[in-house]
């Protein structure tokens, strides 16, 4: 019974029925005007119910700890801070690009203690997606059928995640599915713990928001340290969606991806589909 239980697809499910406790509580919260402390608070709430969620049915159906299903403990400070200098540095290579076509232009600097709140909204939002997408779609799926097939199937449903998002279209819900599914699962393989895409998931929306004052996945948030202004057509500045739609972001965090997992392939992280079904049943790979 517990091979059956161990079974990847069989704890994505389990993970699923756990999580959907929390979810459902904060669904059935009433409706209404919220303060953005509330917001917090529910943010935070849900990235701990996911990682109690993956904890709880790992350590019960294969044993695993935290250490081995990408929570090291010993690698969270340095791969949070690797994370964010690379999500920082990859959307301002971004604003760069836009900035030199005439795309992007400053027109004040705007420092507040928004900032702050900002960190407070969008760490615990990063770690839920991470969690999600990275630490259970893609992990679970990539000890199934491989690194390729747990990298296109996370990425596809990351995609379709934000395609209900203001300003979404298809064009954006590819581009998210190409730039962010395809690097945050690169980010993962490359160093096998959920830290380092957390902390640029993070870096690349803190500083798409709170920092260059540009529209973050459709959403906005009040207050950023520039008053940034992006102008173009929306193929190039990704329209209301925010500049991850447009093709500077995309071959930006393509290239980005690429060049993380072949890296990722000169040291044997990338896991084939024969090696990770031995894995998937306890069998050494």
């Amino acid at each position: 019974m517990r091979s059956v239980l161990a079974f990847p697809l069989v704890r994505i499910v389990l993970i699923a029925i756990v999580f959907a406790i929390p979810l459902t509580i904060v669904v059935l919260i009433p409706r209404g005007h919220h303060s953005i402390w509330i917001a917090v608070a529910i943010a935070w709430f849900l990235a701990a119910a996911i990682a109690f969620a993956i904890a709880l049915v790992e350590r019960l159906t294969t044993g695993r700890g935290l250490s081995q299903v990408g929570f090291a403990p010993a690698d969270a400070v340095r791969d949070l801070l690797l994370g964010l200098i690379a999500g920082a540095a990859l959307f301002s290579i971004v604003v760069l690009e836009l900035a030199l076509g005439g795309h992007y232009r400053v027109s004040a600097v705007n420092i507040t203690a928004d900032l702050a709140v900002a960190v407070l909204l969008l760490l615990p939002g990063a770690a839920l997606e991470e969690m999600l997408f990275r630490g259970v779609l893609f992990r679970l799926i990539e000890e199934w059928a491989g690194s390729w097939v747990g990298i296109i199937v996370s990425a596809v449903l990351f995609g379709a995640a934000h395609a209900a998002n203001p300003g979404a279209t298809w064009v954006s819900t590819i581009a998210i599915a190409l730039e962010a599914g395809g690097l945050l699962a690169a980010a993962y393989i490359v160093t096998r713990t959920l830290w380092f895409p957390i902390g640029l998931h993070f870096g690349w929306n803190f500083f798409e928001g709170p920092v260059y004052g540009t529209q973050v996945s459709g959403g906005h948030l009040s207050g950023s340290a520039l008053v940034g202004h992006v102008s173009g057509p929306a193929w190039l500045t990704g329209g209301t969606f925010g500049p991850e739609a447009g093709v500077p972001a995309i071959v930006t965090c393509v290239i980005a991806a690429a060049a993380l997992l072949a890296y990722a392939s000169s040291r044997g992280e990338i896991r084939p589909m024969r090696k990770a079904a031995k894995s998937a049943y306890g069998e050494p790979a």
